[in-house]
């Protein structure tokens, strides 16, 4: 029965015991205080004196655990679904509830989405009620002076296009014929908003460029001088940069980059078009994206690590990471199936450093699991095992000889010519482990991961560069973590992807310490350029 209620029923209990359950389902017992430990004081005792109450009393006790656990069978099979659809499924006596059935909690962003009424009226007026209708719909009629209050609101201010730089493009022959003989007719601008920056900050900078439409006699073609013109968008790099910098790189709210925009800078941006400068700057670096993959998988090692995220309609999918030591590439996967591993690392030599999620030891590279979630794991179980002696003395003989190896680590560093001196301890320990026969669950639990993953625990010892630990992997997968703490269930495909981009670049900016800003206004796309700005 435990192997069934494990995994699939969750009583209200402190524990899955046949006591702690029957006491909840109702099943009485003729002594409710009885323990195990007391059964065995009574059979002691009825060994030596022979008395008939001692007698009594176990088989009672056995007979009250028979009856319990046949209430918990019953109990058991009415949960169990019926075969057919005419079967009727007899009422159970506590009241159950599938998981997939339960409230979940709800991401933070969707406790402050507009809700969904039932009643169109009563939508209608809930919006009626919305702060900034009031003020521009319903006090304005009874208050005048909200005219003018009104028109402060960064919504209705219109950004100053005082030009900083003026600049003409002309036309002199026809594109289509090549004539000279055309006539000039209309003049027209266009301004260009962006951000410039300089050594003591930046201020908002706008290029006004001024251009004719042309009518050319020969051939009758009418053309514009812009079509010439490089700024083709109405906002600059230098101003998408920034707000996508603010927003990604340094975590900061869209809405609250355009408010900053008006406040500071008089510049106020449309309603959503801040996000579709996310759009843009990850579409400018899809090269670069693609250029970071395939330098990682030249690598002699790579890191990989996966999480959770969750996607609109409660879909979820995962966030994997791909590390080297300066360089970070990030991509989604719909499940935490790994096999497309296979092909995605066909061509990789090196060494594959990892957990010990099982999808990686079908992979042919050399691999090495990481030792920090080993050490935390061991950790954790000899706090809750204090006494189990067997398990405390192959946690000590694995602690002793991991801290030599890793004060030589401290000493030397990664190179494998002062690691391999290690081996010989390494081989007598997992020896030892694999060779001695143990007793205890949680020492045979911890045999039988050092007979599967022994070797690949210790990988880095033959290995120049090739760390012990995870940490790469780790610390890149922070960073989502981060931005996810406030957008999870509010992403779509399209918009994760986007994301994914830009914090591949940021990551790999940051694991060379090259700043990310300076990266983003250089207009640069390529590694090389990236690599050379850290100063590599």
């Amino acid at each position: 029965m435990l192997s069934i209620i494990h995994p699939h029923v969750y009583f209200p209990t402190y524990s899955n015991g046949l006591k702690d359950i029957g006491r909840f389902l109702g099943s009485n017992r003729t002594e409710p205080d009885a323990t195990g430990l007391e059964t065995i004081v009574w059979r002691n005792e009825w060994k030596k004196t022979g008395a008939a109450e001692f007698k009594t009393r176990l088989l009672q006790y056995n007979r009250d655990d028979c009856r319990t656990l046949k209430h918990l069978v019953e109990f058991m099979r009415q949960l169990t679904p019926p075969r057919d659809a005419g079967t009727t499924q007899p009422s159970t006596p506590v009241k159950t509830i599938q998981t997939e059935q339960m409230t979940k909690e709800r991401p933070r962003w969707d406790i402050f989405r507009a809700r969904e009424y039932a009643s169109e009226d009563f939508e209608k007026i809930v919006k009626c009620a919305y702060f900034d209708y009031q003020r521009e719909k319903v006090l304005v009629r009874t208050h005048p002076h909200f005219k003018v209050v009104n028109k402060k609101h960064r919504k209705f201010r219109r950004t100053s296009k005082r030009a900083n730089v003026v600049s003409s493009i002309e036309c002199h022959r026809c594109p289509k014929c090549r004539s000279t003989a055309i006539e000039k007719r209309e003049q027209m601008s266009r301004d260009l908003i962006d951000l410039k920056f300089f050594g003591g900050g930046m201020k908002k900078w706008v290029s006004r460029t001024v251009f004719w439409t042309y009518c050319c006699p020969k051939c009758m073609r009418v053309f514009s001088s812009f079509d010439r013109s490089p700024y083709r968008q109405k906002y600059g790099h230098g101003l998408m940069s920034w707000c996508v910098y603010s927003n990604v790189a340094c975590g900061v709210n869209m809405l609250r980059v355009e408010k900053t925009l008006a406040d500071v800078f008089d510049l106020t941006i449309p309603d959503c078009i801040a996000y579709r400068f996310k759009t843009y700057v990850s579409e400018y670096y899809e090269s670069l994206y693609s250029e970071v993959l395939k330098s990682i998988l030249k690598s002699p090692v790579i890191y990989i690590d996966e999480t959770t995220v969750l996607l609109r309609k409660q879909e979820q999918g995962y966030v994997w990471v791909m590390a080297s030591v300066d360089k970070v590439y990030y991509f989604y996967k719909p499940s935490r199936a790994g096999s497309f591993l296979k092909e995605m690392l066909a061509g990789f030599s090196g060494v594959l450093v990892s957990d010990f999620y099982t999808a990686y030891d079908t992979l042919a590279c050399a691999q090495q699991k990481c030792l920090v979630h080993l050490v935390r794991d061991i950790d954790d179980d000899l706090l809750r095992h204090p006494l189990d002696m067997e398990f405390k003395s192959m946690a000590q003989g694995f602690g002793g000889l991991l801290r030599t190896i890793i004060e030589t680590v401290d000493r030397r560093g990664l190179k494998a010519r002062f690691l391999r001196r290690h081996r010989r301890a390494v081989r007598r320990f997992l020896k030892s482990v694999v060779s001695n026969s143990v007793s205890s669950p949680i020492a045979a639990k911890y045999k039988k991961r050092f007979e599967k993953s022994g070797e690949k625990v210790f990988t880095f010892l033959d290995h120049d560069g090739v760390a012990w630990n995870n940490n790469n992997a780790e610390h890149a997968i922070k960073r989502f973590a981060k931005y996810r703490r406030n957008v999870d269930g509010y992403f779509t495909e399209r918009s994760l992807q986007e994301y994914l981009v830009l914090a591949t670049v940021f990551e790999t900016c940051e694991f060379n310490n090259l700043n990310v800003l300076k990266f983003l206004l250089s207009e640069e796309t390529t590694l090389e350029g990236l690599l050379k700005m850290a100063g590599r």
